[in-house]
């Protein structure tokens, strides 16, 4: 994944720095640090302006009835590249437009945009010259929150649609076969992931008319194992088990019955949006593995005599 120097940020951010009260929005970071889809290095930070910031630009948006002169016009444009309102590029989404708002001080999921205004009259028409120009005034992470917005690709749809994957639900491989062990025998367990659903590392793309016409693709991926055995539990673990003898996960009954084994696996996911880098899904899915009945049963030994 591309790796982009969050000093390098300030070309892409020019013109972001005067607001209306004279505000300056200055960008904090420690020299070296670097900021990319999914991998941000601690200690950055870039400030943003947060939600009720965002919202506060109504009360110059022409079209708001609450509005007072100066009259503006805004539009949210993508970081991605430097387009500006109109652009055929403008609704770009790329790694770094997520990977800012790992970062941002005024918080969001992002795709982070600039926001760019011009000073229109009351009825939206852009004044003459310089007044009349789109000039970027601020960064967020609240795409949908700035005045005039339509509906932008947001985190909040991507994480819904990773939460409606169809997962691949694990079960469970014993040994000895046949899910029947012997009192005292130690037993085997591994975990195997069925064909139907999708499993780790295994890439979905849901309805683009979803996702607002853009092809997104998902990945789960395994973030942690846990096996019920019946009479112990092993895990969070990211160990798969295996088949005796080299198997790491095992469990020796010391009475005969049948156990209820199961094996619960968390997920977290990754996406990417137009062959991207892909890029973190915040949050995890717990999943309940399918059950399998284990019989413990006791050996008995007897004479034999031939004849």
């Amino acid at each position: 994944m591309q790796r982009i120097i969050v000093a390098a940020l300030a070309a892409l951010i020019v013109g972001l720095v005067q607001l209306e009260s004279g505000w300056a929005m200055p960008m904090h970071h420690k020299p070296g640090h670097t900021v990319s889809g999914s991998v941000v290095d601690e200690g950055t930070v870039i400030n943003t302006l947060g939600l009720e910031s965002v919202k506060a630009l109504t009360n110059s948006y022409y079209k708001s009835a609450l509005a007072e002169p100066p009259f503006y016009d805004y539009a949210g444009v993508s970081v991605c590249g430097d387009p500006e309102p109109g652009d055929e590029n403008a609704d770009n989404v790329c790694p770094l437009s997520w990977g800012i708002c790992r970062v941002a001080s005024g918080g969001g999921d992002g795709p982070a945009v600039r926001i760019f205004r011009r000073e229109v009259s009351s009825s939206g028409s852009p004044l003459t010259g310089a007044p009349g120009s789109w000039t970027p005034v601020h960064l967020t992470c609240f795409p949908e929150a700035v005045p005039g917005a339509g509906r932008v690709l947001s985190m909040a749809m991507i994480r819904h649609a990773f939460r409606e994957t169809d997962f691949t639900r694990p079960t469970v491989n014993i040994q000895p076969e046949g899910d029947v062990t012997l009192v005292n025998l130690p037993t085997y367990f591994e975990v195997r992931f069925p064909e139907a659903g999708f499993g780790p590392d295994e890439v979905d793309t849901p309805d683009p008319s979803l996702l607002l016409g853009h092809t997104v693709e998902i990945r789960p991926r395994l973030k942690s194992v846990t096996y019920h055995l019946g009479e112990q539990t092993v895990g969070p673990t990211t160990s798969l088990g295996g088949p005796h003898p080299t198997g790491d996960i095992t469990a020796t009954y010391t009475r005969p019955g049948t156990r209820q084994v199961r094996v619960d696996v968390v997920y977290t996911g990754q996406f990417r949006v137009g062959g991207s880098g892909w890029i973190d899904i915040p949050g995890e899915v717990d999943l309940t593995g399918a059950p399998v009945t284990l019989t413990v049963r006791e050996a008995r030994s007897r004479l034999y005599t031939p004849g």
